[in-house]
């Protein structure tokens, strides 16, 4: 009897502590929290941000040549709005100059629209964070590109 008795203990014993760690592994995330959940950081939306179109005269062989440039600026940042709104002429001055720069070959190229987009895109990034503008540009999209 007594050995039936000591196998009935550690049965019973066995049994709590399993039923115990099953309960435990069951409702830790509700125990303990969301440390056992996947934290899921919300991307911000990128925003396009369409400046006033430009005007620029470009040199070429013969005589100069005027450029329509339409384009947008997609940012993520929360602040962009704003933060370009106040940028608006370092930014269009810093565009100015850089197609100013350019001949009316190097822009008449189709191959070349995705380099000049970036071209435009590090440029201003490096202004605006020379001049502590805290927005960070993604993109630059020309939305139209007239050469005359």
């Amino acid at each position: 009897m007594s050995f039936m008795k000591k196998h009935l203990k550690t049965l019973t014993i066995a049994l709590g502590c399993s039923a115990g760690a099953f309960y435990l592994g069951w409702q830790s995330p509700t125990l303990m929290g969301d440390v056992f959940e996947q934290q899921q950081v919300a991307q911000p939306t990128p925003r396009f941000y369409p400046l006033e179109r430009f005007i620029i005269s470009v040199p070429g062989k013969e005589y100069q040549h005027y450029v329509l440039l339409e384009l947008a600026l997609k940012s993520s940042s929360a602040n962009a709005k704003h933060q370009l709104a106040e940028a608006d002429p370092l930014v269009r001055n810093s565009l100015m100059k850089m197609f100013a720069g350019k001949q009316v070959d190097e822009l008449n190229k189709p191959k070349n629209l995705e380099q000049l987009q970036q071209e435009a895109k590090d440029l201003l990034t490096n202004v605006l964070s020379a001049n502590k503008f805290a927005v960070k540009i993604d993109d630059v999209l020309f939305t139209r590109l007239v050469i005359q």
